[in-house]
């Protein structure tokens, strides 16, 4: 299982991410990633975000969030 988290994801928080790590942190199966930088879409900001980040920002998902799952997939 692989669990990413951004940092800056006001809707899926970091408190939620270490919910995750308590429950299955254990399990040799699991992976986490934190990414500081990055909102609930996994695009990259600064500072503290709001609902018109989404709306007013385009982009695309960070390539290193790409790599970590394509890695991922080929552990497998």
């Amino acid at each position: 299982m692989l669990i990413l988290q951004g940092g800056r994801d006001y809707q899926v928080t970091t408190e939620d991410l270490e919910n995750w790590k308590a429950a299955l942190g254990g399990r040799k199966d699991v992976e986490f990633h934190l990414y500081p930088k990055l909102n609930h879409l996994f695009f990259e900001g600064q500072g503290l975000i709001t609902p018109l980040e989404y709306v007013q920002k385009h982009g695309s998902v960070a390539g290193y969030v790409v790599e970590d799952i394509a890695n991922w997939i080929e552990k497998r």
